[in-house]
Parts: structure tokens; sequence; C-alpha cells
């Protein structure tokens, strides 16, 4: 009799086993389970991306802008002109936020008689939305790309850097190396070189007068 139930269970587990291993049911809601997160991601990562590049696009138009702008001026600037200019820099990146912008502008010239010897006249910063670009004449050395300009010549230079934090991924941006805002962030940054339309212009002091030429 013992024998018997043992039998009968045996019987009875092959029969569920052997159903259990043809049912199909639910297949779709497994297969949906594993592919649901894979396609989430490739999803938040075709909008991450998307957005990560249309900043990165508006970063370099704001210095080609800028640079632009204030190579077209010639023999002089005055400072509220230059705060104008870059301030369009700014208005590019609406509807993004412009307060993790900063453009730094500086006119550099080379020595009369060696090209390589250069260094930058006046140099201007504006850091985001409703600030007051800083000016300040300089007399410092300042490296550009070779070949770039010949001697007693002068270039625009105009550098845009951005504090991007992304939508959704912050999560896990700030596991990686910290940008220039902090973990979680990434700096996109660009350089554009300017030629001067005509004579280089320079900037003018509170006072009226322009910067002094670099000494060499």
């Amino acid at each position: 009799m013992h024998l018997n139930r043992i039998s009968a269970l045996a019987a009875r587990a092959r029969t569920f086993a052997l159903r259990y291993s043809t049912d199909k049911r639910g297949v779709a809601a497994i297969e949906f389970a594993f592919i649901v997160p894979i396609m989430f991601v490739m999803f938040v990562g075709a909008v991450e991306l998307s957005q990560a590049i249309t900043v990165d696009r508006r970063v370099t138009q704001s210095a080609s802008s800028v640079a632009d702008l204030v190579a077209r001026k010639e023999t002089s600037i005055g400072q509220s002109e230059i705060g104008d200019i870059m301030k369009i820099g700014g208005y590019i990146f609406s509807p993004y936020s412009q307060s993790p912008l900063q453009v730094v502008v500086r006119n550099v010239t080379s020595s009369s008689t060696n090209a390589t010897n250069t260094k930058q006249s006046w140099q201007c910063t504006y850091s985001g939305v409703g600030a007051t670009p800083v000016c300040a004449c300089m007399n410092s050395t300042y490296t550009i790309p070779a070949n770039l300009v010949s001697t007693n010549d002068s270039v625009v230079v105009a550098e845009a850097v951005y504090t991007y934090t992304p939508l959704i991924f912050d999560y896990f941006m700030k596991r990686l190396p910290s940008g220039a805002g902090g973990a979680g962030t990434y700096t996109l940054s660009e350089k554009i070189y300017m030629k001067p339309r005509g004579q280089a212009a320079m900037l003018l002091q509170e006072n009226g007068s322009p910067c002094p030429s670099p000494t060499f």
C-alpha cells in the first residue's frame, strides 16, 4: 500500500514536470521583464546624448559668436559694448540654463621680431546670466597654436566653458571623476581663434584710455 502511494506521487510529479516543461503561458511577460530595463536605458541614453550634443554645439556657437563680434571691432572697444557681446553668447543657450556658462575673451599680440612670442593685452570674463563682465588690461604671456599669427600681429581668442549636468544620469555621473562643477557634472568647452577684420581693437579702461600694448 505504501509503495502504491509512492508510485502515485512519483507519477503525479512526472506529469506535473512534463506539463510545466511544455507550458508556454507567461513567456511573453518574462521576456518583457528582461527587455524593459534595456529599452529604458536605451531611451534615456538617447535623450541624454541628444541634449549633451545640443548643449555642446551651443558652447561652440557661443565662443564663435563672441570671437567674431569682437574681431569686427577696430581700434577700440568699450567695456559696456563687450559686455553686451558676451551676453549675446549667453542668450544662445536659451532655453538651457546660462548659470553654468563662463566666457573669456582676450586679445593676443605677437612680438614685432618673433611671432612665437605672444602676450595678451586685455581680457574679459563673463560668468553666467545677469553677471557683469570683469575686464582688465594684461601684459602676460599667452601661448597660441603655431603659425596662427605673424610678427606684430594679433588674434582674438574666445573660450566658452559650460558645466553640464545630465538630466537623469546625474546619479551615475557622481561616481565618475568630478568635473568643474563637482561630482555629477561634465565640463564642455570650446576655444575659438579669430583674426581681427582690421586693426586689433584695444579695450577701453574706465577712464576712457585704451589698454597699453604689451611690452616684449
